[in-house]
């Protein structure tokens, strides 16, 4: 159980990791269109370039990965990074909910 000095303690300390896991979060969205960004150019410039030639989608699709599976496996990195991101902020907002409403609880006892 948790003194009424701990929990005022997480109610000081939690906002500011809110803050912070909620920074990163946006930080990696920000990341993650970036590279986005990055494989569609990439692909432009393929198709302008005269690079892409297949006679249909299959094809076409191989002669693409030759060029970008870099920034595709980029890509796959960085989703996982937002997702983990996203578990942390989530994870500090819950606690920041429960201290909460632990210390509304203690309030009501005294």
């Amino acid at each position: 159980m948790l003194t009424k000095e701990e929990v005022l303690l997480l109610l000081q300390q939690l906002p500011e990791q809110l803050k912070e896991a909620e920074t990163g979060y946006y930080q990696a969205l920000s990341r993650l269109e970036d590279t986005k960004l990055a494989l569609h150019a990439k692909e432009c410039e393929l198709f302008s370039h005269g690079l892409i030639t297949g006679k249909n989608e299959q094809a076409r699709d191989a002669e693409i990965w030759q060029h970008t599976h870099e920034l595709r496996r980029m890509l796959a990195k960085t989703k996982m990074t937002v997702d983990q991101y996203r578990v942390d902020y989530d994870y500090a907002k819950n606690k920041l909910e429960n201290t909460q409403l632990i210390a509304q609880l203690l309030l009501q006892l005294d």
